[in-house]
């Protein structure tokens, strides 16, 4: 396919979530329509794919959890992983409300994924990035290159790894939302792809944004006055993991105590990362029983 030389509209690819309680022939109907929008754009937008109270009470153990980097105006960011120092990349646990199957394997997203890529699958990044009020725009990048580098056959390729996005609060144009460039997981020159116009869309919380990895794409330009924390999930096939970058953090934080937590139809998607972590269970202990007091002293201070 060539370059797209226009936007795509974001209501292109925007779908609302089927009901669980839809009949299945319209739950396949939506499966098919969504995978093919995967397919021709690399994009697609799920509006209300999440629970927007699950994501609120994500958003507030955050608060707490990592203070330190989503209070406005603070002055130490985790930025090893971002060159911007207004913008940290924070490696997350499979812990508290964000070890929730309704958040990190959402119905209508996990569907759209194993259809795509299989059900073989597992979770091989995650962490949130939190833009501060001033932070610039992130240079366009994919999150994983072409296997081959660049063969004239990889264009015909299915999804080896497709990222999936959750904003935690409702996002408006000014706050910067993911620019992406519909198609680019067909083409293999990004200077040729970025020199084209992006798309975008304001989100509200509970919608995600589900790309081929492939796919070009980065953070806006936060010129608001509000934090904007991005959760982001990684589904690979197995036997597709990401190496460079990965020197300094864990891709999926987990444990075994956190593992068994987990209902046991979703530990495969995360238990190939213990041998990654090195915390033992009384550290996990400590570490937890520290952010619950600071949550409990955080909510009797208002």
């Amino acid at each position: 396919m060539g370059i797209q030389t226009e936007a795509v509209p974001a209501a292109s690819v925007t779908r609302d979530a089927p009901s669980p309680a839809a009949p299945s022939d319209v739950r396949q109907r939506w499966l098919s329509d969504a995978a093919d929008c995967v397919r021709r754009n690399g994009v697609v937008i799920i509006r209300d794919a999440i629970p927007a109270a699950r994501i609120a009470s994500i958003h507030a153990d955050f608060a707490v959890r990592h203070d330190v980097h989503m209070t406005p105006d603070q002055k130490k960011l985790y930025h090893r992983f971002q060159p911007d120092p207004l913008r940290a990349q924070v490696p997350i646990a499979v812990d508290g409300p964000i070890a929730d199957p309704a958040v990190f394997a959402p119905p209508s997203v996990l569907a759209v994924v194993q259809e795509l890529m299989g059900a073989d699958l597992i979770i091989g990044e995650m962490g949130v990035v939190i833009s501060h009020p001033g932070a610039g725009a992130q240079t366009p990048h994919r999150d994983s290159e072409f296997l081959f580098g660049g063969l004239d056959m990889e264009v015909a390729l299915p999804p080896f790894a497709m990222t999936m996005l959750v904003p935690l609060i409702d996002v408006a144009l000014d706050m910067g939302p993911t620019e992406y460039w519909p198609g680019s997981h067909r083409e293999f020159d990004k200077d040729a792809v970025v020199a084209t116009p992006a798309s975008r869309a304001a989100l509200d919380a509970g919608s995600v944004v589900l790309l081929d990895s492939r796919v070009v794409h980065g953070g806006g330009a936060n010129i608001s006055t509000s934090v904007r924390p991005t959760v982001y999930f990684s589904f690979h096939r197995r036997w597709y993991v990401e190496n460079p970058g990965y020197e300094k953090k864990p891709q999926v934080r987990v444990t075994p105590l956190m593992l068994q937590r987990l209902p046991e139809r979703y530990r495969p998607l995360f238990s190939w990362a213990l041998h990654l972590n090195r915390t033992d269970s009384f550290q996990e202990f400590v570490y937890r029983w520290i952010g619950r007091i600071r949550l409990r002293v955080a909510r009797l201070l208002g």
